[in-house]
Formats: structure tokens, C-alpha cells, sequence
């Protein structure tokens, strides 16, 4: 059964792989076999309920980095399966409507590889239980959602658009990065379960804590677009209409509350969670909202209400008890049903009728009953009309405000006039542009769309009946093991359509009267335009094109003042750094220097030594390029000699053959340029020889200093010898060393030295050529 759980996960990246090729032989109707890969992931998924009831969870573990305690190890319980099946769930509906929506498209075979490497990620994501092995997954949806959202490459939006969302969920991605090594180094363990159990207060007791919380925080909020990273997310709507509804409604978005879902065992027993976590939350929640409000766009409604959701997903785990939990993972569902759907329907108008304005669509149910069908009831949902799981979601939404700690009536107002503002974008973007009469003509003449992209979402919808009238069957099978993951509890209480006449009731009725009158008076927010200018003015994205354009051009002025291709400018700095703060350091340390443990040195070596010093003297003082060339040989000959007289001949012969090889390369090279003068004046080669003798000072000084302590147990050498043959299994140690220990390290060197040599031919070849034309 754990294998079985591998062998899906990489299906779905091999399928992404032979996409390409496959649409190049089979063209569109690729699309329709693809779909079967996700489609059988999502039934294996649903086969391991019975073992996750049974055992809880669960785990298979691959040894991938065992010196570092990293492994391929892989952990599904409740909150892991109710992810992996709306992942490949929805995901096998997305690769249908994208076989209709880009068809005829010569790229959809790349569309494809796009996405399921995408969907592998997350689904890899979900069920890591290894910190690092998350942030690698994490960081993949990263950057092919970069791909699938400027896969219009040739407009400047949608590169804008995809550059901005990387940037942005790259930021929190480094955090994240950081904030999971303190974890593992505060709890010891780089596995996921093992740091769910630990004993309460080890991880939020250490004085790292905060650093990591914060750090954590920001991935998650950047991936879930939440203040103030919230703005991503409508500008990312540049991308195809799939891409819109998987990503941005059902998965990616939602990374960030599957991140705070997993670690909340472990870092909401804090004050700062909620003093950080729930005001973040609440905050987004009603910005997405007001946002939604100022639109016209069918698709930029959705994502602004698609930032209220994840801000009320945010909001309940910062509240943190066990029903705000639940109410969590009951909106979760019901906003992955509805939002797919309707982002599915947006496209499907966009597609058959060149429009998305809703001030111009309406009265499309006649021409397109289907999607009207699809769209109708997902808006529903999400209007939080009864019988639907979009009502059962907003109950318990309510019930967990009501028994949440803080201000009085905080929670329970913000609550109530978000929800108001969603009935409102929900009737606006799933009813009004087809059940209400025409406004005016469309581009293109309204049709139904083919069935591969009306399928996906009128499925959704009925789903979202039937959970709604029903919720008893997947409260227990998909919402209870989420909540006992999340919550560590053993018994959560059913869920219900109806908990009676109670305050929870009457806020679901209060938010349905404000929401219909709000939408009667909705066409004066989007009058507004000088209110929202002010708010794009005050909008964080500002921030954000300042960075843009300050970053690039800091970044030249540094790189013309450092790299300005000057090798004395170079050194200077590297010297002149060195030799400054070590000079400060050193003395601070109070190390002394140890002359007990200096070998005596031979007169031969002594001789050498002085050799060398009067050779590199003689070099800076030389009038003509050919005596440098000669007194810089002497040095480095003189440098062999020492590499003999301390037991190394392979490095003196190296050393005797670069040196020989240097100098005749240079007198080649030198023979023509002109004779050699004294550009720099006097005060600044009494400056360079002052620099030198200081870094020489200092680099002395450190090794006498190197002298006083034992920094190993046993030389390197004795263990290197020791190692060559059982671990190498090589006699030559030197080999061993170059071949093995440091086998990157010659490889990189061989790399450097194979590019060069290919440059060199290359530019031998253009000269040849020139010639030949001249």
C-alpha cells in the first residue's frame, strides 16, 4: 500500500513528461488519457481511508541524505487524504476542460507537462514528512505555477503576472527554508510526525521559537496570498482559465493553510500564533471582499473572494480550537468544490463569448444551460444558501466565531459583514451573468461550451448537494480524520445540516438579508473609482514595483563599483576587508600566539624562504616585463623546493611543471605588447605595499594562532589514509582525495576546464571562418 502511494505520485510526473511527445503524436485527444492518470490516483487515494481509520496513519521512509538526518520519508493521515483526493479530484475535471479550452493550442502538450508537474508537487507536498523533502516539493509548485501562469508568454501581462507570483512565493519560500532548519534543530528531527510528538511546550518553550514562527508564517502567508502578499492572487488571473481554477481555488493557494494546518500541534500553543496568525487572517478576509466589490472582471471577482476564503481558512487556524478547526476543513471542501466550478464557468463564458465583463453579460442560460446549471449551484454554495455545503461550511464558520477568545463581537462582526460581501460576489459571478436579461452584445455569439469543460464543474456542483443535504457521510470519511490530525483528538462530533434555532441560524439568515441588499446597491462600489485609486495607492504592491525597480538598479551600482573588471580594485577589497576586520577581531580574542609548537626550521628552508621574499621584492621593483616574468618564476620555484623539503613531490613536481609552463606561456604572450610603464603614482604604491605587509602580518599572525588549539582529534592526513582503502577502496591517497573526497570539487574543476576549452575552439573556428570569407 506504500509503494502504491510512490508509484501514483510518480505517475502523475511521468505522465507531465511524455505529454510533449505524446500530443505531438496523438494531438488534442492526448488530453482524455491523461486524465485517467489522476483519475486512478484519486482511486488509490480513496482506498487508503480504511487503513488511515484503522491505523491513524500511514509512513514510508527512504534513506535519501542520512548524514543530515534527511529521508524520503512519506506520511499521510486524515489532513494529507482530504488533500490528496481534492488535488487529484479535482485535477482529473482540469485536464478535461483544458483539452477543451486549449484546444487546437500548438502548446498544450507543454500546458501539460506544466501541469502535472505542478500536481505531482502538491501532491508530493501533502504527504512529506520530511521538513526539507516539503520545502523541495514546495518550492517545485513554486516555480511550475510560475510556468502554467505565463503560459502566454507573449503578453506582457501574464509575464508580469507569473514574475510577480514567483517573486513574491520565492520571498516566503526562502523563509520557509530558514524558519524549517530551526524547527528541526529545535526539536532535533527533521520528520514531520516525530515533531508532532513531542511533549507540549518543546518547540514553542525554546528562545527560537519566535525566529521560526515568523519565518513559517511568512511561506505560508506568501503561498496563500495573505496580507500584505495578498496581491499576487488577482494579478495572477492574467493565466489560462485551468490554470485559474487548480490552482488558485484548489491547491496552490491552499499550501500555505495545509502548512498552518500540519504545524499547528506544535506552534499554536503560543500566544504569538494568535496575536499574529488570526488578525493576518481576519484582515485578509475582509480586504479580499472590499476588493471583490470594485471589479468587473468575472475572473478578478473570483480571486478577490478566493482571498477572503483563504483569509477565513487563516483566521480559524489562528483561532485554533478544536471547532474552528473544523469549521476550517469543512470550508476548505466546499470553497474547493464551488470555486473550481465557477472559475471553470468564468473561463467557459470567456471562451464561447469573448467576454468576461459582467456590466455586458447576461441572459446566457438559454445559450449555455449547462454551464448555467454548473455555475448556479456553485454560486449557491457560495452564497451560503441552505442544502448546500457551502451553508453547512458557513454554520460552522459561525459557531466557531461564537465560541472563539477575543474582543467582544470582533470576530462575530467581521465575520458577518465578510460573509455579507461573499453572498454578494457569489450571486454577482455565478447567477447574475446568466439567469438576469442581456446587457448588450457580446463579442462572440453566446454557445454552450463542449462537454469536457461543463462536466467538471456541474459534477462540483452536485457534490456540493449532495454534501450539503448529507454532510454525515464525508464529515466522517473525509472532514473527521482531518480534524483529529490537526486537533490531536479522538472523538469529533458529527456533522449536521441542521443544528436548530440558535445565534449561529440567525447570523446565516442576517448575512442572507444584507447580502441581497448589498447587491441591489453593489453597482455603486464599482462607481467608486477615486476610493479604490486611493486604496491602490495604499496597496502593498506599491511596495512591491519599488522593489522591482530599486533592486535592479541598486544592484548595477553595485556591480559597476565592484566588478568594474580592475584586478588591483579586486584585491584591494579582498585584502583590505580581510585585513580590517581580522585586525579588530584578533586582539578582541586575546588568542595568544604559539611559537612552542613551530618545527625548526632547516637552513636550506630558511634559505628559501628568503629566497622567495627577495623574488617576489625584485618582481614589484622590475623595470621591464621579461625580468618580472623571470624573478615571479623564481617564487614559484622557490615554493616547490619547500613543497620537497616537507615531504610532498607530487605537488613540488605540479608545482615545477605550472611554473615552467607559466613562465614560457608569459614571454609568448608579453613578447609583443609594448614596453612596460609606471601608471600609478608613488602615494599609491606606497598604499598597495602597505595593504600587502598588513594582510601578510595578519595572515601570520593566524597561523601562529592555529597553533595554540587542536582543532582535530587526528590530522586529516591520518584519516584520509586511513579511509583511502575501506571506504575508497583505492591505495593512493592523493587519487583518492581528488577522485572521491573531493570528487564535486574535480568535477566542477574539469567542467570549468571543458567550457573553456570548447570556448577557445569556438573562437579558433570563427577566426578560421572569417579567413576563409576573406
Amino acid at each position: 500500500m506504500e509503494n502504491g502511494l510512490l508509484i501514483a505520485i510518480a505517475a502523475v510526473f511521468l505522465a507531465g513528461i511524455a505529454a510533449p511527445l505524446l500530443h505531438r503524436l496523438c494531438g488534442d485527444r492526448i488530453g482524455f488519457a491523461l486524465a485517467l492518470v489522476p483519475l486512478a490516483a484519486f482511486g488509490f487515494f480513496l482506498s487508503l481511508q480504511a487503513g488511515i481509520a484503522a491505523d491513524g496513519a500511514l509512513r514510508l521512509v527512504v534513506p535519501w541524505v542520512p548524514t543530515l538526518g534527511i529521508s524520503l520519508s512519506f506520511f499521510v493521515d486524515g489532513l494529507s487524504l482530504l488533500f490528496l483526493l481534492i488535488v487529484s479530484f479535482i485535477g482529473t475535471f482540469v485536464v478535461l476542460y483544458a483539452t477543451g479550452y486549449l484546444h487546437g493550442d500548438p502548446g498544450l502538450g507543454r500546458f501539460f507537462l506544466y501541469l502535472f508537474t505542478f500536481m505531482g508537487a502538491m501532491l508530493g507536498m501533502v504527504v512529506s514528512d520530511n521538513l526539507i523533502l516539503l520545502v523541495v516539493f514546495w518550492e517545485l509548485t513554486g516555480i511550475s505555477s510560475y510556468l502554467l501562469i505565463g503560459y502566454y508568454s507573449k503578453e506582457e501581462k501574464s509575464r508580469a503576472a507569473a514574475l510577480q507570483a514567483l517573486l513574491v512565493t520565492g520571498f516566503g519560500g526562502l523563509a520557509l527554508t530558514a524558519g524549517c532548519i530551526l524547527l528541526g534543530r529545535i526539536a532535533g528531527s527533521f520528520e514531520i510526525s516525530e515533531i508532532l510528538h513531542l511533549p507540549a511546550g518543546t518547540v514553542t518553550g525554546s528562545p527560537l521559537y519566535p525566529v521560526t514562527l515568523i519565518l513559517i508564517l511568512l511561506g505560508a502567508f506568501t503561498k496563500s496570498a495573505q496580507f500584505p502578499f495578498h496581491f499576487w492572487l488577482p494579478n495572477a488571473m492574467a493565466a489560462p482559465a485551468p490554470v485559474s481554477s487548480f490552482l488558485h481555488s484548489a491547491t496552490m493557494v491552499k499550501a500555505g493553510v495545509f502548512l498552518l494546518a500540519r504545524l499547528h500541534p506544535i506552534l499554536d500553543d503560543h500566544g504569538l500564533w494568535l496575536a499574529i496568525v488570526a488578525p493576518v487572517g481576519a484582515i485578509t478576509m475582509c480586504l479580499g471582499v472590499i476588493k471583490g466589490l470594485g471589479q468587473t472582471d468575472l475572473k478578478k471577482i473570483l480571486a478577490c473572494s478566493t482571498l477572503g476564503v483563504l483569509g477565513t481558512l487563516v483566521l480559524l487556524l489562528g483561532i485554533g480550537t478544536e471547532l474552528a478547526i473544523k469549521a476550517c476543513m469543512v470550508y476548505l471542501l466546499a470553497h474547493a468544490l464551488y470555486k473550481a466550478a465557477l472559475f471553470m464557468a468564468a473561463g467557459s463564458v470567456d471562451h464561447e463569448t469573448g467576454c468576461r465583463d459582467i456590466s455586458v453579460l447576461g441572459g446566457l442560460w438559454r445559450a449555455m444551460p449547462f454551464t448555467a446549471a454548473a455555475a448556479g449551484i456553485a454560486a449557491l454554495s457560495m452564497a451560503g444558501i441552505p442544502l448546500l455545503l457551502g451553508f453547512v461550511s458557513k454554520e460552522y464558520f459561525y459557531k466557531a466565531l461564537l465560541d472563539a477568545d477575543g474582543p467582544p463581537f470582533l470576530w462575530e462582526t467581521l465575520g458577518v459583514a465578510a460573509s455579507i460581501g461573499m453572498f454578494s460576489l457569489a450571486i454577482t459571478s455565478g447567477i447574475l451573468p446568466f439567469f438576469r436579461s442581456a446587457r448588450g452584445a457580446t463579442p462572440k455569439p453566446a454557445h454552450e461550451a463542449p462537454w469536457t469543460m461543463w462536466i467538471g464543474p456541474l459534477i462540483f456542483g452536485i457534490l456540493a448537494m449532495r454534501f450539503g443535504m448529507l454532510p454525515g457521510g464525508p464529515g466522517e470519511t473525509l472532514i473527521t480524520p482531518a480534524v483529529q490530525a490537526i486537533a490531536q483528538v479522538g472523538y469529533v462530533p458529527q456533522l449536521k445540516l441542521w443544528h436548530g434555532l440558535s445565534t449561529a441560524l440567525l447570523m446565516s439568515a442576517l448575512t442572507v438579508a444584507g447580502g441581497f441588499g448589498l447587491l441591489a446597491v453593489s453597482g455603486r462600489f464599482r462607481s467608486q473609482r477615486p476610493l479604490y485609486a486611493v486604496f491602490a495607492a495604499m496597496s502593498p504592491e506599491r511596495g512591491y514595483d519599488f522593489l522591482l525597480r530599486a533592486v535592479p538598479a541598486f544592484s548595477t551600482r553595485v556591480t559597476q563599483l565592484l566588478q568594474n573588471g580592475s584586478l588591483r580594485n579586486y584585491l584591494l577589497m579582498i585584502g583590505g576587508f580581510t585585513v580590517l576586520l581580522l585586525g579588530i577581531r584578533l586582539p578582541a580574542a586575546g588568542i595568544p600566539v604559539d611559537f612552542s609548537r613551530m618545527a625548526q626550521p632547516s637552513v636550506l628552508g630558511l634559505g628559501t624562504c628568503l629566497l622567495i621574499m627577495a623574488a617576489a621584492v625584485f618582481t614589484c621593483l622590475a623595470r621591464t616585463r621579461f625580468t618580472a616574468i623571470v624573478a615571479q618564476g623564481v617564487v614559484g620555484l622557490g615554493i616547490a623546493i619547500l613543497f620537497f623539503l616537507y615531504s610532498a613531490p607530487d605537488l613540488a613536481m605540479t608545482q615545477m611543471l605550472v611554473e615552467t609552463l607559466t613562465v614560457v606561456l608569459f614571454v609568448l604572450a608579453f613578447f609583443r605588447l609594448p614596453q612596460m610603464r609606471t601608471l600609478s603614482s608613488k602615494r599609491l604604491r606606497i598604499t598597495d605595499a602597505v595593504l600587502c605587509a598588513g594582510f601578510g602580518v595578519v595572515m601570520s599572525v593566524l597561523v601562529l594562532i592555529s597553533f595554540h588549539f587542536d582543532l582535530l582529534r587526528s590530522p586529516v592526513s591520518q584519516f584520509l589514509g586511513e579511509q583511502s582503502y575501506p571506504a575508497a577502496h583505492g591505495r593512493n591517497v592523493v587519487n583518492v582525495i581528488l577522485v572521491d573526497f573531493r570528487a564535486l570539487d574535480t568535477l566542477g574543476e574539469i567542467t570549468v576546464l571543458a567550457i573553456a576549452a570548447l570556448g577557445i575552439f569556438g573562437m579558433l573556428r570563427l577566426r578560421t571562418r572569417r579567413k576563409d570569407k576573406a
